[in-house]
């Protein structure tokens, strides 16, 4: 019995064909007699070719953005690594450190590269502020605690006091004598002598003993009051200064110990502004390496991108097919008809040999 076998297949037209075969070839190839890869599929966009000067080795970028060889030419990125140069490829994504006016706010916070640390910056200015207060108080102590001495008014005592009583009883002496005379030229004139003379001479003398020692009391008791008045003004005017004095050591150590809080203050404001300087040119700075970065992530990709929309094309072409049948009839084979045959014999050989006629008679 006759078998027929059919194949079938569908072909692009040629031009799709080859079309595909081209694109193809120029993602990914291997060439079957060296075996070498190429094709934009081949190797990482990400990496580009480094340029190697005439002895091999990789070369620099310049600050004219030129090559070069020489390392001390190079340009340095922002840790002062040298740039090498390579073609093509991206930049690693990276982030921006510190820029000089952070970096800056750190030192002056801390205390390094040669500034002061503003951390307990207001500590001796409370040193002092404490010193200074408790001078004050020292002051106003010993001055609230001071006791009036009595005896302070001999430093006031006025020393010509004793020169005016003498000076003064001296009158009155040369003021009496001047009325004995008179009272003795005037008893010999009228001839009065005697008892009434005597009488009125010593009443003459009595009081003007009596005025001479009145007026030394009194001139001794205004030099004494004068004097205690003056030493009392003297001690309280001494005690006001020297509360005026504790009050004023008072405020001034009030005052350094805010001097030395605004010194803080004035300096934690420094510091947060130089930070936020820095921190919005390190921004910036991110922002321009990441526009880069981008952009070379965008050309290293356009390749694909490209491939890709060449591919879309493709597919978006109807694919009118070639189809191609072929049909064989194989031949039948002599082993199939051996078998057959021997199916026959084993048939005539299973209704046994009685059902032979043996018309011989034998």
């Amino acid at each position: 019995m006759a078998e027929t076998v059919s194949k079938q297949m569908t072909l692009l037209p040629e031009y799709q064909e080859k079309y595909l075969k081209d694109l193809l070839a120029n993602v990914f190839q291997v060439d079957e007699e060296t075996g070498t890869i190429s094709g934009i599929a081949s190797q990482s966009p990400l990496y580009g070719q480094p340029v190697l000067d005439d002895t091999g080795e990789q070369m620099y970028v310049a600050a004219d953005g030129s090559y070069t060889s020489e390392i001390n030419d190079a340009s340095r990125d922002q840790f002062g690594e040298p740039i090498f140069a390579v073609e093509g490829g991206v930049a690693a994504p990276d982030v921006m450190r510190f820029t000089d006016a952070q970096q800056e706010a750190i030192n002056r916070l801390v205390g390094a590269g040669g500034f002061e640390g503003m951390m307990d910056s207001y500590q001796p200015y409370l040193d002092s502020s404490k010193d200074i207060y408790q001078k004050g108080v020292d002051i106003a102590d010993t001055s609230s605690s001071a006791t009036f001495d009595p005896q302070s008014y001999k430093d006031y005592y006025d020393p010509f006091v004793e020169d005016v009583i003498d000076t003064s009883q001296a009158d009155i002496t040369d003021a009496l004598n001047v009325q004995l005379g008179q009272m003795g030229a005037e008893a010999a004139g009228v001839g009065a002598f005697g008892n009434r003379y005597g009488l009125e001479r010593g009443t003459a003398i009595g009081k003007s003993s009596a005025e001479a020692g009145e007026l030394g009391a009194k001139l001794r008791s205004a030099a004494f009051t004068g004097a205690q008045q003056q030493a009392q003004s003297v001690f309280e005017n001494q005690q006001a200064r020297g509360l005026q004095a504790g009050q004023l050591f008072q405020g001034l150590g009030t005052g350094m110990g805010a001097l030395g809080e605004s010194q803080q203050a004035l300096g934690f404001q420094d510091v947060n502004t130089l930070f936020n300087v820095g921190q919005l040119e390190q921004k910036q700075l991110q922002s321009e390496y990441d526009v880069q970065r981008a952009g070379q992530l965008e050309e290293a990709y356009e390749p694909f991108a490209r491939f890709s929309y060449m591919r879309d094309i493709l597919s978006g072409v109807p694919a009118s097919g070639t189809g191609l049948t072929a049909t064989g009839t194989p031949s039948s084979s002599p082993l199939a008809n051996m078998m057959t045959n021997q199916n026959v014999y084993s048939a005539l050989n299973s209704q046994g040999l009685g059902s032979l006629r043996n018309v011989s008679g034998a």
